[in-house]
């Protein structure tokens, strides 16, 4: 087989990028010792040396998936229209994040299967950014606007993400039934969840 010549620590970074390309592209099954040499152009072996299991890296593809989750729901939030009123706009970009979420799901269906997939270690390092925090911090925004109630607010963080990962997974399964849109479900939830953040 004709290899590349990687510098020291490149192929390790050459295969982790061949493996979220393959989890884009069928999840986290689709992430093979055998198909990452041949798209970095190495032997098996090869791979082994530079990456301690499948498992480990299937966790750096996972963490990947999460930041790059992330980091769309940073953009959505911070390119949420402005009111003229602070509750007004802790509402929106707390709604854009939501959006966000089942949006990068639908557009990377395999990626976002990736991100939550079962892995055996946990990542040696917190996620940077992190999809949790930037909900947390979006329940922070309605508290100082006064939406929601202080003492409730690790409440409402888990009740928002629940909405949204379970919509999310529902349209990426298409398990929705089939009279309802995806866009009148996602509204509903995101709905059903403001409202119940609102009366905690």
């Amino acid at each position: 087989m004709k290899t590349h010549g990687y510098h020291h620590g490149a192929l390790h970074e050459a295969i982790l990028q061949a493996a979220v390309d393959a989890a884009r592209r069928g999840g986290p099954q689709a992430v093979s010792v055998r198909a990452l040499a041949k798209a970095a152009g190495v032997s098996p072996s090869a791979v082994y040396r530079h990456v301690p299991s499948i498992e480990a890296l299937l966790c750096e593809v996972a963490q990947i998936a999460r930041q790059q989750l992330a980091g769309r729901l940073i953009e959505c939030r911070d390119g949420a229209p402005i009111h003229r009123t602070r509750k007004a706009s802790a509402r929106e970009r707390f709604r854009a994040i939501g959006r966000g979420y089942v949006e990068f799901a639908l557009a990377e269906p395999h990626l976002f299967d990736t991100a939550f997939a079962p892995v055996v270690d946990p990542p040696a390092k917190p996620d940077d950014p992190s999809a949790w925090q930037v909900l947390v911090d979006g329940v922070g925004e309605l508290v100082n606007a006064g939406i929601v109630n202080p003492r409730a607010a690790d409440k409402a963080a888990l009740i928002a993400w629940a909405g949204v990962q379970g919509i999310a997974t529902i349209l990426v399964r298409n398990a929705l039934p089939a009279p309802v849109k995806a866009a009148d479900a996602t509204d509903v939830i995101l709905d059903a969840v403001m409202g119940s953040l609102e009366n905690l």
